[in-house]
């Protein structure tokens, strides 16, 4: 991490994520090696038990899908202007004219 070189995996990634700032500017020797090795540890046990995030994962995309119910629902709400609407169809349609088109 001081040399500048690349983390060698996951778990020094985020190691290096949680601490490094403070290590490399805060604190002196002795305490900043502490803090990496606890920091270190605490991410390798993350690691083992499969709850550490994954580096390189792409973010989910905001493209909405319509499916068959949303479909279904729509026609409900539309047919619906004869009669007095319930507080769920007013909701669905408040949510269907929000939605990003």
């Amino acid at each position: 991490m001081i040399n500048h070189k690349a983390p060698l995996d996951d778990v020094e990634y985020f190691t290096r994520q949680d601490c490094g700032y403070r290590c490399k500017k805060v604190l002196d020797d002795a305490k900043a090696r502490s803090l990496y090795n606890k920091t270190f540890t605490a991410k390798l046990e993350l690691k083992r038990k499969g709850k550490l995030p994954i580096r390189d994962q792409k973010l989910l995309s905001s493209d909405s899908i319509t499916t068959e119910i949303d479909k279904e629902i729509s026609e409900r709400c539309a047919n619906s202007s004869g009669r007095s609407k319930s507080q769920l169809e007013n909701r669905m349609n408040r949510i269907i004219k929000n939605r990003v088109k």
